[in-house]
């Protein structure tokens, strides 16, 4: 049996700026269809096979890593799904979003989870770019019990470019309750021992998926659970 979490959070209608102004919380709402200054990435509104799907169809995983491979996290999500997947979590009675618990262990120098959210189906076995550098922000929801910053990465695979880790990321400090967040795409940026690539040309324009998810650094035991929805690209 497929397993999907239930919550009632709390809607906080605020507007709060955050992380030096580059990024907002506001009052959640659905991001409706995507149009001339919107391309909606993942709603989570559709299934396949069982599992959270993009707005266009592409897959969802979890993904996990630890610098103490004896001891990594722990999640759970959608129960029985190969590879794991997030779990639906119901919103309201009409809104569903995506979903994940998990478990950061000690001890490890850093360590997190998140789930991955490609844009498109694969075509051929090789992953389908979007073309995203025309936007300016990346919009989404989140509820988080148990963490208090979240990450997001902006990934590019297949496309000329296939970094380990390390692609183009932000963090943000969560609010109670369920908000959406506003990132300026800008603001993302890598970490300093990596390649360094163009923003824009290398990643926005050739982006392959979107994670969201919990890190840690010199990590702490935390339990906790994630909640996504309504993740899109705005000008």
């Amino acid at each position: 049996m497929k397993r999907m979490l239930f919550f009632r959070p709390a809607i906080l209608a605020v507007l709060i700026p955050l992380v030096a102004g580059s990024v907002t919380a506001q009052d959640a709402s659905k991001p409706g269809e995507s149009n001339a200054s919107k391309f909606v990435y993942a709603d989570f509104q559709n299934a396949q096979s069982g599992r959270p799907v993009s707005k266009n169809g592409g897959m969802t995983r979890l993904n996990h890593y630890s610098q103490n491979e004896a001891n990594p996290p722990q999640f759970r999500g959608l129960e029985n799904a190969n590879p794991a997947a997030p779990a639906f979590a119901r919103v309201t009675a009409d809104d569903v979003a995506a979903a994940f618990d998990y478990e950061l262990r000690i001890p490890n120098e850093w360590a997190g989870v998140n789930m991955e959210i490609f844009g498109e189906p694969e075509k051929d076995g090789k992953l389908v770019p979007d073309d995203v550098s025309g936007y300016k922000f990346i919009t989404l929801r989140v509820f988080a019990k148990g963490a208090q910053y979240v990450r997001v990465e902006l990934i590019t695979r297949g496309q000329g470019t296939n970094l380990e880790s390390g692609y183009p990321m932000a963090s943000f400090r969560v609010s109670p309750g369920f908000n959406s967040y506003k990132l300026k795409l800008d603001s993302f940026s890598q970490p300093d021992w990596v390649v360094q690539l163009d923003l824009k040309r290398d990643v926005l324009k050739k982006l392959t998926s979107v994670t969201v998810g919990v890190h840690c650094d010199k990590c702490l035991m935390e339990k906790g659970t994630l909640v996504v929805d309504n993740i899109a690209f705005e000008k």
